[in-house]
């Protein structure tokens, strides 16, 4: 861990290089996600916390053995930061979401008559996966692929003409989209409270939002301050190479 960081560091690379800061920040509101290039100065300044006493606590909650989830990827190769959000995150979420739409049908169907909000709750669901599950289909089909395409040489389709850094912006606000429909559902949920009357499948689909939330929060991260930059570099460099340029399929047919 570096020990030359400072309120003038930007939260995202906070959370790269401190093991431990994503809960802090997590617990005290400050956005690392989307709001990842702002300086922890101008982040607690935004909310009224004294920034060198946010950092003492950030390095006093440093823990003695970090998790896997807090290792600094702004290390990894582009290619194991690609693999790492396919396996850890792609993977979380396509296996959360399934159950946890069974569990939301569950609840409200228990609850629904005399607790309305719950179906507005299902609803702030059912449209974050809609969306997300949009998103995570075209990062994989257009990122993804021409990025890993680059890097290791293969011809591709001309991503040139698209403006590389206008489609790495549409994924940031998709990025923004799916925090409005996760704040949405933390409102919903009363910051994921447990009820007196919760049954059990009630306080299961709480527990599970709250870590999907969680993986949300590390996953856009993760894209946002890391690997859309480097990405965007790697594209933007391959753009401007005139003795190597990128085939489209009609030259690959002719060829």
């Amino acid at each position: 861990m570096e020990n030359t960081l400072n309120t003038s560091n930007t939260i995202g690379d906070l959370v790269n290089k401190i093991p431990g800061s994503a809960a802090v920040f997590e617990e005290l509101g400050l956005d690392y996600y989307c709001q990842g290039n702002s300086s922890l100065a101008e982040a607690c300044g935004q909310l009224g916390y004294d920034p060198d006493e946010i950092l003492k606590g950030v390095y006093n909650t440093v823990p003695e053995t970090p998790s896997r989830c807090e290792r600094d990827l702004s290390k990894a190769n582009m290619q194991r930061l690609l693999d790492h959000v396919t396996e850890e995150h792609y993977g979380f979420v396509l296996g959360a979401t399934p159950l946890l739409t069974q569990l939301i049908k569950q609840v409200v169907t228990r609850h629904g008559k005399s607790h309305p909000d719950l179906m507005e709750l299902q609803n702030a669901f059912f449209l974050l996966c809609g969306d997300f599950g949009h998103h995570m289909l075209k990062e994989e089909k257009l990122l993804h692929k021409l990025t890993r395409q680059v890097e290791t040489g293969e011809e591709m389709v001309n991503l040139c003409d698209g403006r590389p850094e206008k489609q790495m912006e549409v994924l940031k606000q998709e990025h923004s989209n799916t925090i409005n429909h996760i704040n949405e559902i933390r409102r919903l949920t009363n910051g994921y409270a447990i009820p007196e009357y919760a049954c059990s499948r009630y306080r299961a689909m709480l527990k599970r939002m709250k870590k999907l939330e969680l993986d949300l929060h590390r996953h856009i991260h993760e894209e946002n301050n890391i690997i859309y930059p480097r990405a965007l570099k790697i594209l933007e460099t391959s753009c401007s190479t005139p003795q190597n340029p990128i085939a489209t399929p009609s030259q690959n047919k002719r060829a």
